[in-house]
């Protein structure tokens, strides 16, 4: 076990993932306090409420609770493609197996969770780094980056705390307790998440990550890591 895997420990990883653009987190250290809250856009956040407003309140295919807390996670393709969705749910019918549109399907940008992943990588290791169970923050980073894959490949969004998580970690504690901002952050489309594995500790991915399940299986689309 590591250094780094025993003081990060099983909680400090369950606070999975905060926003950024790739790289936009890097060098002097800096972060802008809502760079995540603000990839989405005035009409992205329309298409999550046209969502739910089809497929909760129109079509009684899901708890309205439940689906918003998953499409308030997503972010989005342009605002075009979006906003032709929205159009297309004003007049569609509820079909039986429920499904949105086809203008509806996949349209959702989750590249914003490939990038959290980078970021999240880099917090935890200059918190090692800052902390002194590690002094390699490149190798550190490139080894965590391995161990999220599989969560970060199945996460299709980030919920609203992502960038307190982020925030959090630039002054968590050497102790390596978890900023509560940062559990649950990721969402995925599973019921039991895989167990992620960090530097010489296993780790429970649920802790990381947020389940949750869409209408249809091809309505959401998950994200590839680079």
């Amino acid at each position: 076990m590591t250094k780094v895997g025993r003081a990060l420990g099983v909680s400090m990883v369950a606070s999975a993932l905060a926003g950024g653009c790739s790289g936009s987190s890097r060098g002097d250290g800096g972060r802008a306090g809502n760079e995540y809250a603000s990839k989405r856009s005035a009409t992205c956040k329309s298409w999550q409420d046209a969502m739910c407003d089809f497929i909760s309140d129109k079509c009684s295919g899901q708890a309205r609770p439940d689906c918003d807390e998953l499409y308030q996670s997503l972010f989005c393709k342009d605002d075009a493609t979006m906003q032709a969705c929205i159009d297309k749910l004003g007049t569609a019918s509820c079909p039986s197996p429920l499904a949105p549109p086809a203008e509806c399907k996949q349209i959702n940008d989750a590249q914003p969770v490939v990038d959290f992943c980078k970021d999240f990588a880099h917090e935890v290791c200059a918190w090692g780094v800052r902390c002194k169970e590690t002094s390699d923050q490149a190798a550190c980073e490139s080894s965590a980056l391995a161990d999220l894959a599989s969560t970060c490949s199945a996460g299709v969004g980030l919920s609203a705390t992502a960038d307190q998580c982020l925030s959090d970690l630039k002054s968590n504690a050497c102790s390596g307790q978890s900023p509560t901002s940062c559990k649950g952050v990721i969402k995925v489309l599973q019921s039991t998440p895989a167990d992620v594995i960090f530097p010489g500790t296993t780790l429970f991915a649920s802790q990381l990550v947020a389940p949750a399940s869409a209408v249809a299986p091809d309505v959401v689309e998950a994200a590839v890591p680079e």
